[in-house]
C-alpha cells in the first residue's frame, strides 16, 4: 500500500511512502557486521542495549536504548551489535517519492540520522503494535500504514518541540488546558477569572497576561466570543429561537445576549438567522491554532 503525503508541512510537494517490510530482531553479541548498500530506507527503533552504526561518510554513532536511527536508499551503511550488550531493534524498510522531506521533518538527515525518542514507552508500543500487525493482506497493510503515520506524527511533534524554547512550549501548554477548561464549562453561571486562575494554579494577574500574550485579548473576551461562536452555529439551523439559543449558551436575559451578540458580530442574532450564513463561526479561534473543543 502507498501512503500519500501533501500539505504545507512538506511546502506543497507530492511525498509518497510504501512500506515494504517490518521485523524486529534481537542480535546475538556475535553478529557479522551488516555492510551493504540499502536497497530502501530502513528507520530503526532500539528497544535495548547499543550498537554500532558507520555511515556512508565513514562517521560512527554508537547508538543505544531508546534511539531511532535511519539509512537512506543506495546509501552504503555498517552496523552491528555492541558485544557486551547488544541491541535489539524494529526495523521499518520503506521507499518512495521525495521521503526526504518526511525524514527531515521529522528531524532527521544524512548529517544526523538518529534521534533520542523523549516518551518510550508510546513509541515501542506504536512500533510493536505495527510490528505485530506486518502481514500480506490488505487489511493488515491498512493497520500498518496507519501505525507508520503516527510514528511520523510522533517523531515530527518531538522534532517541533524542540524548536521552541521551554517556555513558550509551557505556556502554549497551560493555554490549551486552560482554553479546553473554559470550553467545557462556559455555560457554567460560576465562570470567572478568578475560578479559571484558580483551578489552573494561577493568579488572576498571571491569568490575564497569559491570554494577551497568547490571544491578545481577555479571558472574558474570551468566554463571549466562544459563546457568541457556539450561538451562530445553532442559529444557522434557522430553526432554533433566539431565547433558546441564549440558554444554550449560558446566558439567561435574552437581552443581554443580543446586546453581546452585536458587539461581537455586528449584526443582531435575528439578522444573522435570517442571513442563511455558513460561515464558520469559530475561524477566528482557528486562525490563532488555538481552536480545542
Amino acid at each position: 500500500m502507498i501512503i500519500s503525503l501533501k500539505n504545507n508541512l512538506f511546502d506543497d510537494i507530492d511525498v509518497s511512502v510504501e512500506i515494504l517490510r517490518v521485523g524486529q530482531e534481537y542480535c546475538n553479541p556475535q553478529k557479522k557486521i551488516e555492510d551493504a548498500v540499502r536497497p530502501c530506507y530502513s528507520l530503526h527503533f532500539v528497544m535495548f542495549g547499543r550498537g554500532v552504526l558507520v555511515d556512508t561518510c565513514g562517521r560512527e554513532y554508537k547508538i543505544g536504548k531508546s534511539e531511532v536511527f535511519i539509512m537512506y536508499e543506495n546509501e552504503t551503511y555498517k552496523y552491528f551489535p555492541d558485544k557486551k550488550d547488544p541491541w535489539s531493534y524494529i526495523w521499518v524498510n520503506f521507499t518512495g517519492k521525495n521521503v526526504d522531506k518526511i525524514l527531515s521533518a521529522c528531524g532527521l538527515s544524512r548529517e544526523n540520522i538518529r534521534v533520542r525518542i523523549s516518551d518510550y514507552d508510546t513509541f515501542i508500543k506504536l512500533m510493536r503494535d505495527m510490528h505485530e500487525a506486518f502481514d500480506a493482506s490488505e487489511t493488515q497493510q491498512i493497520k500498518i500504514s496507519s501505525y507508520f503515520l503516527l510514528m511520523i506524527d510522533k517523531l515530527i511533534t518531538q522534532a517541533r518541540a524542540s524548536l521552541i524554547s521551554p517556555s513558550v512550549s509551557r505556556k502554549k501548554r497551560l493555554i490549551r488546558e486552560i482554553l479546553m477548561y473554559i470550553n467545557n464549562n462556559f455555560t457554567s453561571p460560576f465562570l470567572s477569572n478568578q475560578t479559571i486562575a484558580y483551578e489552573n494554579g494561577l493568579s488572576v494577574r498571571g491569568l490575564s497576561l497569559l491570554f494577551e500574550e497568547m490571544l491578545d485579548m481577555s479571558p472574558v473576551e474570551y468566554i463571549n466570543k466562544y459563546k457568541i461562536s457556539v450561538a451562530c452555529e445553532r442559529l444557522q439551523d434557522g430553526v432554533t429561537s433566539i431565547s433558546d439559543v441564549a440558554h444554550w449558551v449560558g446566558i439567561e436575559d435574552e437581552k443581554y445576549f443580543s446586546r453581546v451578540f452585536k458587539k461581537i458580530m455586528g449584526i443582531t442574532p435575528q439578522e444573522y438567522s435570517k442571513s442563511g450564513s455558513s460561515d464558520d463561526p469559530f475561524l477566528w479561534i482557528k486562525e490563532k491554532g488555538m481552536f480545542y473543543r
